[in-house]
């Protein structure tokens, strides 16, 4: 009985799988992927869906394979323990990198790509961790330190760690990964605020 209620109580991520899918089978299909991709002549002519779609557009297989074993790791253990907020964390994450790289990054011609909605993934689940004890507490701030010195190492440098070899048929774009980390510490900052308001109205109640 125990196995089963474990079992029962595990959440499938449908999310996650559903959004690496579609970035899957978008990257074979090139004429939607022209449609998708953020493009910024396209975007200052009103087509502002890209600022959101083009972080499920990749360029090579490489790039792809990368971007998309990383988000069903960090997506699948978000959505398992609350499928809410890998929602948000992908809208409010893929929506403000969009927005930031069209206002501070004006040379960028083309974009596509989930590392920076990895990025938030992987920082809300170690600032969540931070609040668990033991060893899982100490894993998470070993990542978020290892985290903060890729993000630095690759916005001074002006390139991907981990693309860093192979063939360069795209050009990396570290700032969408710090866009993605800074979404993430908002969107934590705004629960943790929402729980302690409730604590302490049913406090005063």
């Amino acid at each position: 009985m125990d196995s089963t209620a474990r079992l029962s109580s595990l959440r499938l991520p449908v999310g996650t799988l559903l959004i690496g899918a579609a970035a899957g089978a978008l990257y074979w299909m090139a004429p939607l992927q022209a449609l998708l991709v953020y493009d910024r002549a396209a975007i200052g002519g009103g087509e502002l869906w890209r600022l959101f779609t083009g972080n499920i557009v990749h360029h090579s297989g490489a790039h792809l394979f990368c971007n998309l074993t990383a988000f069903l790791i960090a997506g699948a253990l978000v959505e398992m323990q609350d499928r809410r907020q890998l929602v948000q964390l992908c809208l409010f994450a893929g929506a403000l990198i969009g927005a930031v790289l069209y206002a501070a990054r004006p040379e960028l011609i083309v974009f596509g790509g989930l590392s920076g909605i990895v990025t938030a993934l992987a920082v809300y689940l170690c600032l969540a961790g931070l609040d668990k004890v033991g060893a899982c507490r100490w894993l998470c701030l070993m990542v978020l330190v290892l985290l903060a010195v890729k993000l630095a190492t690759e916005i001074l440098s002006g390139a991907s760690i981990l693309l860093s070899t192979g063939p360069r048929d795209f050009t990396p774009v570290p700032e969408s990964h710090l866009v993605g980390a800074a979404a993430a510490a908002l969107l934590f900052l705004r629960e943790r605020l929402r729980h302690e308001t409730s604590r302490v109205r049913m406090i005063s109640a």
